[in-house]
């Protein structure tokens, strides 16, 4: 039996997509081990669906008895992410631009910002204390969740002679949370001196391998992250406004203070954010006069695509502030798409193709608040809204599917098991 290592820069408890993975390759035969984040009050050891997670920190097991069991106690608690720094203003609007030109380049600072250095040495270490873990178990192929992961990965994979495997779920010096040229030149030199190494490289959609092909040089499998199909969940009738729903992180760049601001354009939809993050505080401040916008608190990720569908629309919409967003096909695009959801989206180049392509949405500018609230409230009145509806749940059983999408990712670890 084939021992594959998957290496993850979190907890693995809500990375869906390293779930999906490992869960497929137990159902075909391999023995899987994901390394992880250790934080308290999660096991240090773990089995889910026939896979065991391996959480490691960087801390000696006495330190980590010490930290966990003694000080954590006498801590006082560190005021939340979301509580400190002035809260955000209403944005303005701006005449619609569609479709949303590309970014232009990122004007950076030359050297790291406070704190970005001792991130980067955080990651080498907790990088080498998954490989020397790993090694000691003897994979033949090592799997790494995007660049944060991969060092680990490599190191194992020339300890024990295995394969490597490169997942980038991003462009990743192309993030908002890259702040620096320091930073971007770290990660662009790490790619450029390990992804040479590795036997096959995957990424999350067509413009992202696009990208990386360019830049690598070679061939980039494209793994979509859609969901495992299950019928449409049964829709509700209820009382009041039809409810237009994001559902996911609160975070940098993704719209979300504009799609607050725009409820004040239209009184026709109720926008109910759904989730958690950094954001939040500043989005309860924004929606806290407008009556026709909801902030409810995140569910668990196994209900995403039962309560997507109490809804009655699915919105998206990132800034493309960034390559990395511009180009982005987002997870909950397929979640939406699952729970039967006719999608208003920034008209963003892949969102485009899909709304478009399949029929089951409405596009708009994401800086343009009135926009927005134009997207929205005109696939609400679109009388073929509940048939595009349903021609996304299709799209999903006829193709967009994690049953049909990881026959790839099969295919790819038959070939280097083969080897």
């Amino acid at each position: 039996m084939k021992k594959v290592a998957l290496f993850v820069f979190n907890t693995a408890n809500g990375d869906l997509r390293t779930h999906r993975q490992a869960s497929l390759l137990v159902q075909n035969g391999y023995q899987v081990r994901v390394y992880a984040f250790l934080e308290p009050g999660l096991p240090q050891r773990e089995e889910r669906a026939g896979y065991h997670i391996y959480r490691e920190d960087q801390r000696s097991q006495l330190t980590r008895f010490f930290d966990d069991q003694v000080m954590r106690k006498l801590r006082k608690p560190k005021p939340h992410i979301d509580e400190v720094g002035p809260l955000p203003s209403m944005p303005s609007d701006r005449p619609p631009v569609r479709p949303c030109p590309a970014p232009p380049p990122r004007d950076l600072p030359r050297d790291f910002l406070p704190g970005e250095a001792d991130y980067l040495a955080y990651v080498a270490r907790i990088n080498e204390v998954w490989a020397r873990e790993a090694s000691a178990w003897k994979p033949d192929i090592c799997h790494a969740q995007d660049l944060d992961a991969l060092q680990a990965a490599f190191d194992t994979s020339r300890a024990c002679g295995a394969k490597l495997v490169l997942d980038e779920h991003e462009l990743w010096t192309d993030q908002p949370f890259i702040r620096s040229q320091a930073t971007v030149a770290y990660w662009d030199e790490l790619e450029a001196r390990l992804a040479p190494h590795c036997d096959a490289i995957m990424t999350v959609s067509r413009p992202f391998a696009e990208v990386l092909s360019q830049r690598l040089g070679r061939e980039v499998l494209v793994l979509h992250n859609c969901q495992q199909y299950q019928p449409a969940p049964a829709r509700k009738k209820r009382e009041g406004r039809p409810i237009a729903l994001y559902q996911g992180v609160f975070g940098i760049d993704r719209g979300l203070e504009q799609l607050v601001a725009s409820a004040q354009y239209q009184n026709e939809v109720t926008i109910a954010l759904r989730g958690f993050g950094s954001a939040e505080t500043g989005l309860r401040h924004l929606a806290k006069d407008l009556d026709n916008v909801l902030i409810l608190d995140r569910c668990d990720p196994s209900e995403m695509i039962q309560r997507a569908a109490e809804a009655d629309l699915g919105v998206i919409p990132f800034l493309p502030t960034c390559l990395n967003h511009y180009l982005n096909t987002p997870n909950k695009l397929f979640e939406y798409m699952l729970a039967g959801l006719p999608i208003a989206a920034a008209d963003l180049p892949d969102l485009r193709h899909f709304i478009e392509g399949e029929q089951i949405g409405s596009l708009f500018d994401p800086f343009s608040p009135s926009d927005m609230a134009r997207g929205i409230v005109e696939l609400w009145r679109d009388p073929e809204r509940e048939a595009k509806g349903l021609r996304a749940h299709e799209a999903c059983k006829r193709r967009w599917n994690w049953e049909t999408e990881s026959r790839q990712m099969l295919d790819c670890y038959k070939t280097l098991a083969a080897v």
